[in-house]
C-alpha cells in the first residue's frame, strides 16, 4: 500500500505494549499512525512482564530488543518446584533459546517497557481518549468519552480484554475463572549465586513464583487458593505463603499493602474472526489469554509486527487485513489454549492430582521439553522491515513457555 504520501492514516486504540509495538512497526514502514490512550498520562505503574524469546526476537526487528534487555534483567533459567521443595524441572534457557535464537528471556518491569516503546515513537499519542463506541468498521468512526470523534482510514482496536472496538467485529464476552491473581514489585535483595534465575512453585491448587528484576526488585505473582480472595490482607497472603520454599518467604515479608495489584483472571474465548472492513483486532483485544504460559505481551509484540508486514506486502487494507489474521490467528488462538490447559495443570486442587502431576512432570525427560520449546520459538516467522530493494528477511520467531 502507498504510505509515504499520507495516503492512508491509521489509528491505534489502545496505547499499551501491542498498541505502542504496533505503532513503531507500522511507523518504521512509512506509516502514518495515531495513538489513542484512554488513561490521562502514564505513570509509573504495574508490575512486571517476563518477556520470552519470540517477544525479543520481534522486538530485534523493531531495534529495541538489546535496549530492552539491557534495561530488565536477562534470566539464565526457569526452575519449577513443589511446596515441598522438591524440584520437578529446570530449563536451562541459556542452552537453547540464548544459543540458537540471539536472545533468552528478560524479566523488566512493564512501566519501563513502556516507556523504551515511547521514546523510541514519533507519533502523537494523545492520552485521555477513553474509546466509547465504534460505529461502521467498513469505515469507521470513533468516539471517545470526551466527546470527540476521528475517522481513520483504518482503526486498530489494540483497547485491552475489554475492547469496544471488539463489540464491532466479533461481541463475545470475557471468562472468568473465578480466581485471583496478585501481583507486585517488592524491594528485597535475594542471595542468587550465578546468574539470575526464574521460578515457579506449582502447588495443591496454587500457583507462584517470579524473578528478580532488578539488584533490589523482585517480580512476584500468586494465584490466590479459595481462602484466599480480592479483599485478603497481606498478613492474609504473608501468612499462607510464608510455609513456601525459598524465597518465597523473604518475598512475601517484603511486600507493601498498597504495592500488590490484584486481579481477577480472565480469558477470551476463540474469536469468528479479526476484521471486518477496515477496522482490525490485535493483542488482548483479539486474544486474550491466561497468564500461565506468560505469552500475553509476546503474542501482541507478534501482532503489531505482523500487521504492519501484512501493511507492506499488500496492495490494499482488504487484503492486508485478511492475510494478517490468516497468519495470526490461528497461532494466537493455540497458545491461548495452551495457556488454559497449563494453568489447569499448575493449579490442581486435589492432593491426589497434584502429586501424580508432579511426578509426570519430574519424569519427563529435559530434552521433550527443550524440542518443545525450540518448535514454539521457530513455529512462526517474524518479518524485518522491507529493505531498499523491497525484500523482506524472515527471522526465526514463536513461543516458548515461562515453564
Amino acid at each position: 500500500m502507498r504510505r509515504r504520501d499520507g495516503e492512508v492514516q491509521v489509528a491505534i486504540v489502545g496505547g499499551g505494549i501491542c498498541g505502542l509495538t504496533t505503532a513503531l512497526a507500522l511507523e518504521q514502514r512509512g506509516f502514518t499512525v495515531a495513538v489513542y490512550e484512554a488513561a490521562s498520562e502514564y505513570r509509573p505503574v504495574g508490575a512486571g512482564i517476563l518477556l520470552q524469546t519470540n517477544a525479543l526476537v520481534a522486538l530485534e526487528t523493531l531495534g529495541v530488543a538489546a535496549e530492552i534487555r539491557d534495561s530488565g534483567m536477562p534470566l539464565s533459567g526457569i526452575r519449577i518446584r513443589s511446596p515441598r521443595d522438591r524440584v520437578l524441572q529446570t530449563f536451562d534457557v541459556g542452552g537453547v533459546e540464548r544459543t540458537e535464537f540471539g536472545y533468552g528471556f528478560v524479566a523488566i518491569r512493564r512501566a519501563k517497557l513502556l516507556a523504551i516503546l515511547r521514546e523510541r515513537l514519533n507519533a502523537p499519542i494523545h492520552t485521555g481518549k477513553r474509546c466509547v463506541a465504534v460505529s461502521d468498521p467498513e469505515s469507521p468512526t470513533v468516539r471517545f468519552a470526551d466527546g470527540t470523534r476521528i475517522r481513520p482510514d483504518v482503526l486498530v482496536g489494540a483497547d485491552g480484554i475489554d475492547s469496544r472496538v471488539r463489540e464491532t467485529i466479533s461481541p463475545v464476552s470475557t471468562r472468568s475463572l473465578n480466581t485471583t491473581v496478585f501481583r507486585a514489585l517488592p524491594s528485597v535483595s535475594l542471595d542468587q549465586r550465578g546468574e539470575p534465575i526464574g521460578f515457579e512453585v506449582w502447588g495443591d491448587g496454587t500457583y507462584t513464583g517470579g524473578a528478580p528484576i532488578a539488584e533490589d526488585r523482585f517480580y512476584w505473582f500468586a494465584t490466590a487458593p479459595p481462602e484466599l480472595s480480592e479483599t485478603a490482607s497481606v498478613d492474609d497472603i504473608r501468612s499462607y505463603f510464608g510455609g513456601y520454599p525459598d524465597p518465597i518467604p523473604a518475598i512475601v515479608e517484603s511486600l507493601a499493602g498498597d504495592e500488590i495489584i490484584t486481579t481477577g483472571l480472565r480469558d477470551l474465548p476463540a474469536l469468528d474472526r479479526w476484521h471486518r472492513g477496515s477496522t482490525v483486532l490485535a493483542g488482548d483485544a483479539a486474544h486474550g489469554m491466561l497468564p500461565f504460559a506468560g505469552q500475553g505481551a509476546a503474542q501482541s509484540i507478534e501482532d503489531a509486527v505482523a500487521l504492519a508486514h501484512a501493511f507492506e506486502s499488500n496492495a490494499t487494507v482488504g487484503d492486508a487485513l485478511t492475510a494478517y489474521e490468516s497468519v495470526r490467528a490461528s497461532r494466537a488462538n493455540r497458545v491461548r489454549s495452551e495457556s488454559h490447559r497449563l494453568g489447569q495443570l499448575a493449579t490442581m486442587g486435589t492432593p491426589v492430582a497434584w502429586r501424580v502431576r508432579n511426578a509426570v512432570v519430574s519424569a519427563l525427560p529435559v530434552t521433550l521439553f527443550r524440542r518443545f520449546r525450540r518448535r514454539r520459538v521457530a513455529d512462526a516467522a517474524v518479518p524485518t522491515p522491507a529493505g531498499p530493494d523491497g525484500a523482506d528477511a524472515d527471522v526465526g520467531s514463536g513461543g516458548g513457555e515461562f515453564v
